[in-house]
């Protein structure tokens, strides 16, 4: 079988669909399917027309409603193959209900077969298109579960991470002012930032604030293959997304390595993330930093949250998993056992 990925932002390889992406092209790979990636930002259309013709694949496999969802749409038409569209998070929460939303709707109309990573993207997409709900698959996000590792490096900082990409939809800003507010009573807190710049004009604004709070750092984009570094030697993960498209890459890492999490009360996390449970959830700037306190003074609920993710992805979300399903898919989509 052979397959033309069509995947935005497949670099830097540190974003979040460049790790979905290549987790789910290695596990295909494993189980015989021939692939090939298209990333279709750095490609012209004729070059990503000429080399798919080239590759000959049998259906096109789109990341992005938008980004990638067009393009698989115009393509499949020249090349007179099917196509398939994951939705990642901005597609649905967002360029469906703003300007870009009448190429999103010709987009997902025009695929034979949409993928979801969890029934809150499903819900949210069927209130803008509800005959697009019989044809939309739910295919959770894997993660490779990580082995136990203590927190900190011994030196008596307490360290809370933020891995996310520099852009607006990430909300970096918004943990600087409570986390200020704690770093006067807890002298020891501090703040590591790390993700690429995806937006250079929020990113001027964020070195801005950062460098007037000098417990807080930015440690730019990290390969994917060093932030289990990063991961072992936090104390606390946070995700202050404003929206995010069901299980984020960095949740589940979170939760992999057995971490602690904080994070904004969104529907994406929430399909990962039940309060005391997996982590902890916050809705405004007082409620993060009540909690936040709470994690940096009781050590045995930070342990318990982390053994109680590690349990969850292990159990349910195995990246083997995920690939077995878009096999699946892609067969029943050619029609072939």
């Amino acid at each position: 079988m052979r397959v033309g990925i069509l995947a935005p932002n497949y670099y830097p390889a540190e974003t979040g669909n460049a790790v979905t992406v290549r987790r789910i092209e290695r596990q295909l790979k494993a189980l015989g399917c021939e692939l090939q990636v298209f990333p279709v930002d750095h490609i012209p259309g004729e070059a990503l027309l000429e080399g798919l013709k080239r590759f000959a694949p049998q259906l096109l496999h789109a990341f992005h409603g938008y980004h990638g969802g067009r393009m698989a749409h115009a393509l499949s038409q020249s090349l007179k193959i099917p196509y398939l569209v994951t939705l990642t998070g901005t597609d649905v929460y967002q360029a469906l209900c703003d300007q870009r939303s009448p190429e999103v709707h010709v987009a997902l109309r025009g695929a034979a077969r949409l993928v979801a990573f969890h029934s809150c993207v499903k819900r949210r997409l069927a209130e803008h298109l509800p005959s697009l709900e019989e044809r939309t698959a739910i295919i959770p996000q894997g993660v490779e579960v990580q082995a136990d590792s203590a927190a900190g490096e011994g030196d008596g900082t307490f360290t809370f991470l933020l891995p996310a990409g520099i852009r607006p939809v990430k909300n970096v800003l918004f943990p600087l002012p409570p986390l200020a507010a704690l770093h006067a009573v807890y002298p020891q807190l501090r703040l590591l930032l790390v993700g690429p710049v995806l937006d250079p004009v929020y990113a001027t604004e964020v070195m801005d604030a950062l460098a007037g709070h000098p417990f807080a750092r930015y440690l730019g984009g990290v390969g994917h293959d060093a932030m289990g570094g990063l991961y072992r030697a936090a104390d606390v993960v946070l995700n202050s997304s404003l929206v995010e498209g069901g299980m984020a890459n960095t949740v589940l890492e979170a939760l992999a390595f057995g971490k602690a999490l904080l994070v904004t009360d969104i529907e994406g996390n929430r399909s990962l993330v039940k309060e005391c449970v997996t982590g902890l959830l916050y809705r405004d700037a007082e409620e993060f930093r009540s909690k936040a306190e709470q994690l940096l003074t009781d050590p045995q609920l930070r342990a318990r949250l982390g053994r109680n993710g590690r349990a969850l992805v292990r159990e349910k979300y195995p990246p083997e998993k995920e690939g077995l399903a878009y096999l699946d898919l892609y067969r029943s989509m050619l029609q072939v056992p």
